[in-house]
């Protein structure tokens, strides 16, 4: 067991004395990371060119983690978008999850998401700062 792992405990007392009963081992996840059309992003290059109205589905999957952790989704705009005289767009949709270690979000590429980051986190019992993979969008205009 190494330092990222919690032993959660519940004493149960009876009439005469208390007992330990250990309950499970809380382990951290090791990762997390994106996938497009079933393919790992490299974390190492955040940068994903797309087409305007186009349609992207990103899967967010965790490694390990005992409980799996809770997986959320995010999207923040450019400043210039935020800025622009247009509604910005606000329009992920976070899809019917298919495990507990992944969760899909869906996206109709507009303009206005140019320079957007999307971000997975993962938030778990044993971590004090969750973790998260994200990506930047290149939109490529019609």
């Amino acid at each position: 067991m190494n330092s990222m792992d919690m032993i959660f405990h519940r004493y149960v007392a009876t009439s005469r004395r208390a007992y330990r009963l250990v309950g499970f081992v809380a382990e951290a996840p090791r990762g997390t990371y994106l996938l497009i059309d079933d393919r790992r992003l490299d974390p190492g290059n955040q940068f994903v060119p797309v087409k305007e109205g186009s349609e992207l589905t990103l899967e967010c999957a965790a490694e390990g983690g005992n409980p799996p952790p809770d997986l959320a989704w995010g999207m923040t705009l450019s400043q210039a978008t935020l800025d622009g005289p247009e509604q910005p767009p606000d329009n992920l949709t976070v899809l019917p999850s298919m495990s507990g270690r992944r969760s899909r979000a869906h996206l109709k590429v507009l303009r206005g998401h140019h320079n957007a980051t999307i971000a997975c986190v993962a938030r778990h019992v044993t971590l004090t700062i969750p973790m998260n993979a994200s990506i930047l969008l290149d939109v490529q205009c019609e």
